[in-house]
């Protein structure tokens, strides 16, 4: 049964559906410019079988207050507010068209209350030309006023919503209409492009896809949603304890002593908590454990306790879901920066795992390093070269040859070598490391390339081994200089 409800936000009344399971997940429903909660009827009772969803009225649409005041930012901040007054912390978003450029500014303004996003044939915040809005015969079930309003704004939309696009985390299902639809597929396809983990899918039927295909649209939807994320795993462990995000650098802990809590605060308290966690299975601690890490970064109290659980009495841990684990993030085109200080600092630069860490999320793979290949792999490559300092040069030799099969990927070899040299774990075989290195095709003057050179050509296998060399290989004048 769908409810029917109304609350004030930012002195606006709102009007908005409700329906499915109290314990669902909540899922909100944003429509497009000049529709209402109505229009989700098509697919809204499917999505409300497991979840908890909510349809919006937004302001000057159907049943909310038309207030006269309109705009995207002010829209947005309903949301939020919308959000707040249900009491709903984090929540699975849809946006249609219009709706879809409110859940896109929701989620780069507060990327912590979004946990997965879609936006369905939402514009991209690109400028375009301008035309004169019909106004619809009869009396419309919206206040005219939105319409020049928004319309201003999505011609020549503010630059910094295409900027924040970059600050999305929320993993997110971009849906285009196909060739049918009014909006440009090139402007989603760059919608998709710009947002840090997020996929395409065209389901050619033109602009109201969720109407015109629901089977469709509602499969898509649920099979995206289905896949949670790492990071939503963690948030809900550390809910347990009463733990909330409140900002970019802020948490609120309501067990008592009630207190606000820095990222730094919650790595030290509950960084290296995830593998005491007795509830957990090994697999369900694993996930949390990475998703700490997207949360918070490289603390050590955070990634190093993936490594210690590994070499534990309980351990090791289940290599397949570790191992992809790692390889997944290396290949997104979101950074993980805390993966790459996982790898260098807990995995490589301890001679017990280096071997079996740099095999698993590059060497296994080195057959497949050409040019042509995924951009994905190239990425991968590219991320564990750049880290692979401490790695024993017989354990990634080969790596590296094939990687200098790849043009684009021989900056990546120049930094493994020039890291493999000064790293206190690092050692090269300075043979072939130099034969290397001279096929390498990089930029004219690359910083530390001659010195490398020399020191290599002199024998030297690692700078903290004989310093003096480094040194005097910076200071020898480049010939013909």
């Amino acid at each position: 049964m769908t409810e029917h409800q109304t609350l004030v936000v930012n002195g606006v009344r709102l009007a908005y559906q409700v329906a499915g399971p109290l314990g669902g997940d909540p899922l909100l429903l944003l429509p497009a410019l000049g529709e209402t909660a109505d229009d989700w009827a098509a697919v809204r009772d499917v999505l409300a079988r497991e979840r908890r969803v909510y349809a919006l009225d937004l302001r000057g649409h159907g049943r909310s207050e038309w207030a006269g005041a309109y705009s995207l930012e002010l829209m947005r901040d309903d949301v939020l507010g919308f959000l707040d007054a249900v009491g709903l912390d984090r929540v699975d978003l849809v946006g249609h068209s219009m709706g879809g450029v409110v859940a896109f500014l929701v989620a780069q303004h507060s990327p912590w209350r979004v946990v997965q996003l879609v936006l369905e044939d939402a514009p991209a915040p690109l400028p375009r030309e301008p035309r004169a809005p019909v106004r619809p015969e009869g009396e419309p079930a919206f206040d005219w006023a939105v319409v020049p309003a928004l319309r201003s704004q999505l011609d020549r939309p503010d630059p910094a919503w295409l900027e924040g696009l970059s600050l999305i985390t929320a993993p997110t299902l971009v849906v285009a209409g196909g060739p049918d639809s009014h909006v440009p597929q090139e402007a989603l396809a760059e919608l998709a492009r710009r947002i840090p983990d997020a996929r395409l899918t065209t389901i050619p039927v033109g602009h109201l896809v969720h109407a015109a295909a629901p089977e469709e649209f509602t499969e898509a939807v649920t099979a995206f949603l289905a896949d949670v994320p790492d990071g939503e795993v963690a948030r809900r462990w550390l809910a347990e304890d009463g733990i909330t995000q409140t900002g970019p650098d802020a948490w609120f802990d309501a067990e008592p002593p009630v207190r606000t809590l820095t990222g730094e605060d919650l790595c030290n308290d509950l960084g290296s908590m995830a593998f005491t966690d007795e509830a957990l299975d090994p697999a369900g601690r694993l996930r949390v454990a990475l998703g700490l890490m997207d949360l918070l970064g490289g603390h050590f109290l955070v990634t190093w306790q993936i490594h210690s659980a590994h070499r534990g009495p309980e351990g090791p841990l289940p290599a397949e879901q570790l191992w992809d684990g790692y390889r997944r993030r290396l290949e997104a085109v979101r950074e993980y920066p805390a993966i790459g200080d996982s790898l260098w600092f807990d995995w490589f630069e301890v001679w017990q795992t280096a071997e079996e860490a740099f095999a698993e999320v590059l060497g296994n793979d080195r057959d497949r390093l050409e040019a042509g290949a995924p951009e994905p792999l190239l990425r991968r490559a590219r991320r564990v070269l750049e880290v692979s300092g401490p790695v024993p040069w017989k354990a990634k030799a080969a790596t590296c040859e094939a990687a200098a099969r790849v043009p684009e990927l021989h900056p990546a070899v120049f930094r493994a070598l020039l890291r493999g040299y000064h790293d206190v774990y690092g050692q090269l075989e300075p043979e072939p490391a130099l034969a290397l290195l001279d096929r390498l095709e990089l930029p004219a003057g690359t910083e530390h390339r001659a010195a490398l050179g020399r020191v290599l050509a002199a024998g030297h296998r690692n700078h903290h081994r004989s310093p003096e060399a480094w040194s005097g290989a910076r200071q020898r004048p480049v010939a013909g200089a």
